[in-house]
């Protein structure tokens, strides 16, 4: 099998990207291209054509002529973010259900997520929130894999990515992995049922908790 070279962009926008969704960067903080190129060695077309895509992801932005700008949040960003994803989410999980769609990518995503709740570092509180993040927004994409949309998969990624870099800008600090782990069990658990209602109500109840979370981490950084 023919395996496809990454380019030299490909590798510098992949390992800005993971920067960013570490929380390396602050909102709104400047990425000046002859700096960023001289860092990693390249032709400075080359560090362009890397923030160029993540400038189509919705992780960096740069005006006519400036440098590259990391995407930073405000209240409004947040509550559309969720405008968005609620009706795609939903949409998804009425096509799982409605579909007797298998949940097997959705149940292991769960539990990889209560192992990681369950492990010495989860017990102990000391897993970084990006890697937190990083398996809350894997549940959820399950069941967008499991409704068989390629459409509603791709406006999900596209959130997913806006919502992970979010997270790492107002690093939040989760009380107990696990209990969030659990959380997720619950909505499985509520489309496992296979009944429509009370899975979307699962839903919806989880996704106006997590509004209301991160607008809250907004309010307090903004003090």
């Amino acid at each position: 099998m023919q395996v496809q070279a990454v380019s030299v962009a490909d590798a510098v926008a992949n390992e800005l990207r993971r920067r960013l969704l570490a929380g390396r960067y602050r909102g709104g903080e400047h990425l000046p291209d002859t700096e960023l190129a001289a860092e990693f060695g390249v032709a400075r077309p080359t560090l362009r054509a890397a923030v160029q895509m993540l400038v189509a992801d919705g992780l960096l932005e740069r005006g006519r002529g400036r440098s590259a700008c990391v995407r930073s949040f405000t209240a409004e960003d947040a509550v559309d973010l969720y405008r968005v994803r609620r009706p795609i989410e939903l949409t998804a999980l009425d096509l799982v259900i409605s579909g007797r769609r298998a949940l097997a990518g959705v149940e292991a995503a769960a539990r990889a997520f209560t192992d990681l709740g369950a492990s010495e570092a989860g017990r102990a509180g000391t897993i970084s929130w990006d890697v937190v993040a990083a398996h809350d927004i894997a549940v959820h994409r399950e069941v967008f894999l499991a409704a068989g949309s390629p459409r509603l998969l791709r406006a999900f990624d596209e959130i997913g990515t806006e919502l992970r870099l979010f997270i790492a800008q107002l690093r939040p600090s989760y009380a107990s992995v696990a209990d969030l782990a659990c959380e997720h069990d619950l909505l499985v658990a509520a489309a496992r049922t296979g009944d429509p209602d009370r899975a979307r109500a699962a839903w919806t109840e989880h996704f106006d908790h997590s509004e209301q979370f991160f607008l809250g981490l907004l309010q307090e950084r903004d003090l």
